[in-house]
């Protein structure tokens, strides 16, 4: 991609808005192109200073070679040599300058071009409902960590050099026409032929780097997989087949890096053999003129020793900028790809949310238990359809009970509370609020317990905390309190270490039993909540232990607005309203499933 390429994409929405991710914002282009127009006037200023070499040099060899009686080296050193050196000096001196604000300006606006992305993603994920799927965790560290990582060089490096290699070539090219319209052709046949064949070479290289990017991303899938499901895999004896597997994707991976390479050593080889012709032909035909072989080529008499000079310090930096592009286009093929690979990936976790109505903006009103409102909501999901017209009106600190077959919609009920899903039609609204718009204080406010709760690797003591709106504030008194409310008391004090034990990943040395009794008691230290939902949170699980976790569920529902989805007839016969979704739900087709 060019960098006008960047610049219509990014054109797209509003200015401040990013169409895809991992792609610049108008200020942003616009900063990109301030540091390429930068590196180009750095680079044209080298013409003055190759000027200012050239006539200093040519002066003194012809002081040498033709000495005149008013003019020796001596005093041509102290005069208008003098003159030149200082002036070559200060043209250096300035294009340091350029060069390095320049670069310090594409390397800030590559990083918040990065940070953005990252911070998009990781938005998506952390918005995306607890019950629906996601890629794995292995793939998605990929994600946020390599891929994006491969924008920063892509902006840095390749963006800003487009502008160079518009101005730079001409410009220098044109300084050279002035004095050889023989050596300003050898350019221009010389150096078109390099972007022709990078192009050629870049449809590979994009092509190869998208596909090591997929085997990345799968290794790095495969290995978190094995690594959570080690113990398992220990046990069946599998432990031989998965070193298989891991060892197959690691030499996939490690062919296709060399793929990349010899890619990318094809193309720096093709510049490097042009502008090494170019260089060379220009620099046979200043000697033969200067030997006076060659009398043509110049618009007047022929190149002289300053001429001459000037034209041989000119012709490597007309290629300078083509061997920038070609040393980042590596970059780009990377960048593209890495580009294509995070949309996808956006457009799957991301989350589809309808505007919220005018006139619901205000807070909701979460000091005390709200009162839900569910007015003719439809909603469809993958092509299918959830909700229609559906109607529920759930008092301040009522506690509701859906229950109904897999596909009446429980799960996606539970979402739209959270804010997860805008309704097609109709409206919702928790405490006269509409939740899209209020979801980030209400799941501060909240309370959510799911069928397969997650813990953290760490202590038991740092996994209940989380629950905690001010960790800093909740005393060993109220963990046990709360352990004694799911019933887990008893478990961490049979555990080594009590609550300073340590788990593993998704709670790694728990049973799932332990696990849920654990989520319940961190539920439970989330003392100020005023909402409480849960998704089938006796599921799979043996009878005392859900006996203690529905004596907990009775506990947290106390005194807050509930809504809890399950089959189980034991929590159908709490304290509380039933909302049975089986009627409709016969009328849905059993694919609507969420």
């Amino acid at each position: 991609m060019q960098q006008g390429d960047c610049s219509k994409s990014a054109r797209k929405g509003d200015a401040g808005k990013t169409g895809e991710i991992g792609r610049p914002l108008d200020a942003e282009n616009s900063a990109l192109r301030r540091s390429g127009r930068l590196l180009a006037v750095a680079d044209l200023l080298w013409i003055p200073q190759a000027g200012l070499i050239a006539v200093a040099l040519g002066t003194l060899l012809a002081a040498i070679y033709a000495p005149q009686d008013d003019a020796t080296p001596t005093s041509l050193f102290f005069g208008p040599v003098a003159l030149a050196v200082l002036g070559i000096a200060l043209l250096a001196a300035l294009r340091v300058g350029l060069q390095f604000r320049a670069a310090n300006l594409a390397r800030r606006t590559a990083s918040a071009i990065q940070v953005r992305a990252r911070t998009e993603l990781l938005s998506a994920a952390t918005s995306r409902s607890p019950a629906a799927s996601f890629p794995s965790s292995g793939a998605f560290a990929a994600h946020v960590t390599e891929q994006i990582d491969l924008l920063g060089p892509y902006f840095r490096n390749f963006v800003p050099q487009m502008m160079r290699l518009k101005l730079v070539p001409i410009g220098i090219v044109l300084a050279t026409l002035w004095f050889s319209w023989l050596a300003a052709l050898i350019l221009l046949i010389c150096g078109p032929v390099i972007p022709l064949f990078m192009a050629l070479i870049g449809m590979r290289a994009k092509s190869a780097s998208a596909r090591q990017q997929e085997e990345l991303t799968r290794l790095s899938g495969i290995l978190m997989d094995r690594i959570k499901g080690l113990e398992t895999l220990t046990l069946f004896g599998a432990l031989n087949r998965s070193k298989d597997d891991i060892e197959r994707a690691g030499e996939t991976f490690r062919i296709g890096t060399m793929r990349v390479l010899k890619i990318a050593f094809l193309s720096s080889t093709v510049l490097e053999l042009f502008s090494a012709l170019g260089v060379a032909f220009c620099a046979v035909f200043v000697g033969f003129s200067l030997l006076g072989e060659i009398n043509t080529g110049t618009w007047g008499p022929p190149l002289g020793y300053s001429t001459g000079l000037f034209i041989l310090l000119l012709a490597p930096e007309f290629f300078a900028p083509l061997r920038a592009y070609a040393a980042a286009y590596h970059d780009r093929a990377a960048g593209l790809a890495a580009q294509e690979k995070l949309g996808v990936l956006f457009e799957e976790i991301r989350i589809d949310r309808t505007d919220a109505p005018a006139g619901t903006q205000a807070e909701a009103p979460l000091a005390s238990p709200p009162a839900i409102r569910f007015d003719t909501v439809s909603l469809s999901l993958g092509g299918h359809e959830v909700l229609k017209d559906f109607d529920l009106s759930i008092e301040a600190g009522e506690t509701i009970l859906l229950e109904g077959p897999s596909g009446s919609g429980k799960t996606t009920i539970l979402d739209c509370l959270f804010g997860y899903h805008g309704p097609d039609g109709g409206t919702i609204r928790i405490g006269g609020a509409d939740p899209v718009s209020v979801s980030e204080r209400l799941r501060g406010h909240a309370i959510w317990l799911g069928q397969a709760p997650r813990l953290f690797h760490g202590s038991l003591k740092a996994n209940l905390l989380k629950g905690a709106q001010e960790p800093g504030r909740v005393t060993d008194e109220d963990i046990w309190t709360a352990l004694r409310l799911a019933g887990a008391d008893e478990l961490v004090r049979r555990l080594p270490n009590g609550l300073a034990t340590l788990l593993g990943e998704e709670g790694f040395g728990l049973s799932v039993g332990e696990i849920r009794r654990v989520a319940l008691a961190r539920a439970a230290l989330r003392q100020d909540a005023v909402l409480f939902l849960a998704d089938e949170p006796t599921a799979g699980l043996d009878d005392e232990t859900a006996r203690d976790v529905i004596e907990g569920l009775k506990t947290l529902a106390a005194g807050r607005t509930a809504v809890i989805a399950t089959h189980d007839p034991e929590v159908l016969a709490m304290p509380g309203r039933r909302v049975d979704l089986n009627a409709r739900a016969s009328e849905l087709p059993l694919e609507a499933a969420i």
